[in-house]
């Protein structure tokens, strides 16, 4: 479906394809591992595939801001930003998992108009434009069927699935989604962008994070309009950015997140 965004959905379709050509150089080799000073893991492909993208960007939208997890930020007050997590579950891919995937978005002022989820070890990718719909399909594919959650009504019958279950007990959670999983039909752990591509496409009804950075969501606000759903922060915030642009928390681990079919209420915590 074409749109006023369309071009900059091309790009962002190009830039994830750029990322998955360098990332699949190094998938499931003997690769080194850093460890950051978060005690997260990097790669050669994760700072590869972010500095192929940045080269991109720069390129062809000389003057966007860049937001990137391995490199920071550019021109922070540009109206256009791109956003990018080069690998999102980086710790799946050293272990030859192939849950993990690029997360890729352009925002204006702060809202997501292209954004996409593509996952190279498994060929396929979930994509949308403001306006434009949803759309699923293999990452060589520019074209695809429309992305849509699934229209399963009660907690009863869904799958509900989450990042680590320690860090969301550790972080006040518990609680709360021991409720939801012990509700649900059935509950499991794959995480990262992986849990929500399965929720926009309708094989999951819910996916929730208790603490992510701004890079690791910042196409869902748009991905999870345009396919039906819902998303929010575990506090109910369904934007990232203020009025004038900037993120409302901090970019590093500043958010939290959960995305829904929509169809019945999930009740939110009240610890925040």
């Amino acid at each position: 479906m074409k749109n006023d965004n369309t071009e900059l959905l091309d790009l962002v379709l190009r830039a994830g394809n750029i990322a998955q050509s360098e990332i699949l150089k190094y998938w499931q080799s003997h690769l080194s591992v850093e460890w950051k000073a978060d005690s997260t893991p990097v790669t050669i492909a994760d700072k590869k595939a972010e500095e192929l993208v940045r080269a991109f960007a720069q390129k062809e939208t000389p003057g966007f801001g860049f937001i990137g997890e391995e490199f920071g930020q550019e021109n922070p007050n540009a109206e256009y930003q791109w956003v990018l997590d080069p690998i999102d579950g980086t710790k799946a891919f050293i272990y030859g998992v192939p849950l993990f995937g690029s997360i890729v978005a352009i925002l204006k002022k702060g809202v997501p108009i292209a954004g996409l989820i593509q996952l190279p070890a498994l060929n396929s990718k979930v994509w949308a434009s403001a306006g434009g719909g949803a759309f699923v399909g293999d990452c060589a594919s520019s074209a695809g069927s429309l992305a849509k959650v699934s229209n399963v009504c009660e907690l009863k019958n869904s799958l509900v699935l989450s990042g680590t279950l320690n860090t969301i007990e550790s972080k006040g959670y518990g609680e709360w989604f021991a409720n939801i999983r012990k509700n649900a039909k059935l509950y499991r752990g794959w995480g990262d962008c992986y849990g929500y591509y399965l929720v926009a496409c309708g094989r999951a009804e819910i996916m929730a994070d208790p603490v992510v950075s701004l890079w690791d969501i910042a196409p869902y606000p748009l991905i999870f309009s345009e396919a039906g759903g819902a998303f929010s922060t575990l506090s109910g915030e369904k934007i990232l950015f203020s009025e004038s642009g900037k993120p409302k928390h901090c970019i590093y681990e500043g958010y939290t997140a959960i995305a829904s079919n929509g169809k019945f209420e999930v009740q939110l915590p009240k610890i925040c």
